[in-house]
């Protein structure tokens, strides 16, 4: 088979990719660096001729069709969580957000609307006739084994790593229009760590064990318990997200794989949100494994990793140990994602521990973090009965087996001291404590 003229067969312009897209269609596109970003920038010049669109996506890049009042309806978008630019499409009702766990979340999604197109970034052909969307397979595994996909969309980009992931990989006899167009890669910026989450990264990472395996999310302090864990030997690494952190633990022989229960000797995740260093380690060594959010996030799956440890951040929790990592009041600002997912599989894996790591307060410490009652409105991303370990810069709450009156005791403890006063006689006031 004559690959190489097949591919040029299917090279199209952005007008005729574009034309493939009809109303009442449901485009799955690829998240983050996977995503088609060059298309993407020009999907609202359809505005005028389609109507019931709806775009899943990830909390990348935004492009102009959210933000346009006028497309409202026309072209509408969900994903599994905010992100800055979902927020801002969020403003003109051009987003909708859809609560879910990041395991089964395209499950329940297709449920009520079947994917007819996916639209992707993907690596060039190889010589089987291959290409691989190989930073992301939160959704885009799914969608391309949907029994309703009509239209597979790829903008080849020649920056992506190659990861040939058996889940990921699309055929060139499968594709329905191409173009070629090199997007940089989507990146975090260099970390500007507190001395807060220096204290808390470094007090987490007390937890974490030689041959453990690992999960930690991202931001500041998540990028100081990388830091901390630099001195451990032999851990596994079973993760949503791989960060430049984690890659840089992979670099220096801190994560191996070796002692690992589940994938042993491979670093599992679904997602990549790095650095250049990051990427091209994933596409030079063999271990890195991207696999589809369903497997990776299937709280059950995560269990059966002995030791594993996650670390994950939270916006607020109340003094039962309610969690809330995803709004603020009623306003979404981040979405559930796999807290939940992986809350309960540490909580049940064999020497496992959920820690949840969080300064004590926001707002240059006028607010508390700890709070009587979660902010009206807000959302319960881990429930009470998953929580396990809270970790502020002031020491560490164990609620796993405890009573409402002793986590709230606990909780009280680690609060920041300007606000336990507060704090004890609400608490005193809930009959939380007497």
């Amino acid at each position: 088979m004559d690959y190489r003229a097949m591919y040029e067969s299917k090279k199209s312009t952005i007008p005729e990719l574009l034309s493939l897209i009809q109303s009442g269609d449901c485009v799955v596109t690829g998240t983050d660096s996977d995503a088609p970003v060059t298309i993407l920038k020009e999907l609202h010049t359809i505005g005028d001729r389609v109507d019931n669109v709806w775009i899943v996506k990830g909390a990348d890049r935004i492009y102009p069709f959210m933000t346009m009042p006028e497309l409202h309806g026309k072209i509408n978008c969900t994903g599994l969580i905010m992100g800055a630019g979902n927020r801002e499409s969020q403003k003109t009702f051009n987003y909708q957000y859809m609560p879910a766990n990041l395991h089964d979340w395209i499950y329940r999604w297709e449920k009520n609307r079947p994917i007819t197109v996916l639209l992707t970034a993907a690596t060039p052909m190889d010589e089987d006739g291959y290409l691989y969307m190989s930073t992301c397979l939160i959704n885009e595994a799914e969608a391309l084994k949907s029994p309703s996909l009509r239209n597979i969309i790829v903008q080849v980009n020649s920056k992506l790593p190659v990861l040939k992931s058996e889940a990921g990989r699309i055929h060139i006899s499968q594709i329905t229009g191409l173009i070629e167009a090199d997007d940089d890669l989507y990146t975090v910026p260099t970390p500007n760590p507190s001395e807060t989450d220096k204290i808390i990264g470094a007090t987490a990472a007390e937890f974490i064990n030689d041959g453990d395996t690992i999960q930690i999310g991202l931001g500041g302090t998540a990028d100081m318990v990388a830091v901390a864990l630099e001195s451990k030997k032999d851990l596994g690494l079973h993760t949503e997200l791989f960060t430049p952190g984690i890659g840089h633990l992979i670099r220096i022989g801190v994560i191996t794989g070796e002692r690992k229960t589940v994938y042993k000797g491979r670093h599992v995740g679904t997602f990549a949100i790095g650095d250049e260093a990051l990427y091209e380690d994933m596409g030079k060594n063999p271990a890195y494994m991207i696999l589809p959010g369903q497997i990776t996030n299937d709280p059950f799956l995560i269990a059966q990793n002995d030791n594993m440890k996650s670390v994950n951040t939270a916006l607020e929790i109340d003094l039962t140990g309610q969690i809330c990592s995803e709004s603020m009041g009623s306003t979404m600002y981040s979405g559930t994602g796999g807290a939940t997912d992986f809350a309960y599989g540490a909580l049940h894996s064999k020497g496992g521990r959920g820690i949840i790591a969080i300064a004590s307060t926001a707002k240059k410490g006028t607010l508390s973090k700890i709070k009587p009652q979660l902010t009206p409105g807000a959302t319960v991303s881990i429930s009470r009965n998953l929580a396990d370990t809270i970790i502020t810069e002031y020491g560490v709450a164990e609620l796993k087996g405890r009573t409402i009156t002793e986590r709230a005791q606990m909780l009280i403890r680690i609060a920041h001291p300007d606000f336990r006063d507060e704090l004890t006689f609400e608490a005193k006031r809930l009959g939380l404590i007497w």
